[in-house]
């Protein structure tokens, strides 16, 4: 019961030049606190104003709580092994909110039980989706009958999101970050 912690892989894609990054990034580029994922989105170029705009809309969507989206984000890190995301999802979790217990219910290795029934339910699908490419019947019924039809495709479209994210991270081995450089953020953004 824990998150991946390390890559087991030598070879990275090393982060853009500072150069590259400031060039792509403009005014919003701060040299201390740009996280390392945020560098990254900056190294594909054309495809950065894009994706940053995407990570805007994850982590601004009306409708759901921070604290579930943070539990999508965290269980999809444990699922596809991703230790960039588990690192600074954790602290931003905390700031969201979430209890230890409810962090550490999403590192489990089975069926994530005994927090509330919202967060058992979105790592459900969440394990269904990354591990299957699908929801089961039955578990998409309970997004449904929980959350109605908009914020049922909200998590679905969030969940296909932070596992394209997860993918991104590892395939490229983004580089951890520092202990303090997450902070007080509940986004990569802020």
């Amino acid at each position: 019961m824990a998150y991946p912690t390390a890559y087991t892989s030598a070879v990275a894609i090393p982060l853009p030049s500072e150069q590259v990054v400031q060039q792509i990034m403009g005014k919003s580029y701060d040299p201390v606190r740009t996280l390392n994922v945020l560098k990254m989105f900056a190294g594909t170029e054309d495809l950065y104003e894009a994706t940053i705009g995407i990570v805007h809309a994850m982590f601004q969507t009306k409708g759901i709580d921070p604290r579930t989206r943070e539990m999508i984000i965290l269980r999809a890190a444990k699922v596809l092994k991703a230790p960039y995301e588990a690192q600074a999802n954790v602290v931003m979790a905390k700031n969201a909110g979430l209890t230890a217990t409810e962090i550490d219910a999403a590192a489990t290795d089975g069926p994530v039980s005994g927090i509330n029934p919202e967060y058992v339910l979105v790592c459900k699908a969440t394990d269904e989706l990354s591990k299957s490419g699908t929801l089961r019947d039955e578990t998409l019924r309970e997004l449904l009958d929980r959350y109605g039809e908009t914020i049922s495709r909200k998590i679905v479209l969030m969940i296909g999101w932070f596992n394209m994210l997860s993918l991104f991270l590892n395939g490229c081995r983004v580089p951890l970050e520092t202990t303090d450089k997450v902070g007080t953020r509940t986004s990569p953004l802020g």
